[in-house]
């Protein structure tokens, strides 16, 4: 009888350590395919906030008494992306242009089967923007702050 209820409490260990492993991967993949929409639509700019509304935690715009509606969604208008890391409930990319790039991290929840982002909040340039991402780190690299590396002396 032990050997029965050992035998039972392995295998259930086994069944929820691969469920949760699962789990984990999955949502990885969603966050990422979610994150790949949003910053798809920022490259296109064709009606983005329209779009991305519908990527903002609804639980999150209860909270803070929001109607989506009212606002824009920010978008920065980058002309390329780059996921550069997905785990737990973030997802991190980098936008940029030409001359600047910019770092996102995007929080995740899940409301009813669906991704949502959790928002920075209003956006500090403007009252008329919901900062869709919960972190920015500007201007990570720009041509206005680029400097030629320097030659080391036994090249001269």
């Amino acid at each position: 009888m032990k050997l029965f209820k050992f035998t039972i409490a392995v295998l259930l260990v086994m069944f929820a350590v691969n469920v949760n492993i699962k789990a984990d991967d999955l949502n990885k993949k969603k966050m990422e395919q979610v994150t790949k929409e949003i910053l798809e639509m920022m490259v296109k700019g064709d009606n983005t906030s329209e779009k991305l509304r519908k990527y903002i935690s609804e639980d999150w715009l209860d909270t803070k008494k929001l109607n989506v509606k009212k606002y824009l969604i920010n978008n920065y208008s980058p002309e390329n992306y780059e996921i550069l890391y997905s785990g737990g409930d973030i997802c991190v990319a980098t936008i940029g242009g030409s001359s600047w790039q910019h770092l996102l991290v995007f929080k995740f929840t899940e409301e009813y089967g669906a991704y949502k982002v959790i928002p920075r909040g209003i956006s500090e340039a403007s009252s008329d923007y919901i900062d869709p991402w919960s972190y920015v780190k500007d201007y990570i690299c720009s041509s206005d702050n680029y400097k030629e590396p320097i030659e080391p002396e036994e090249n001269k």
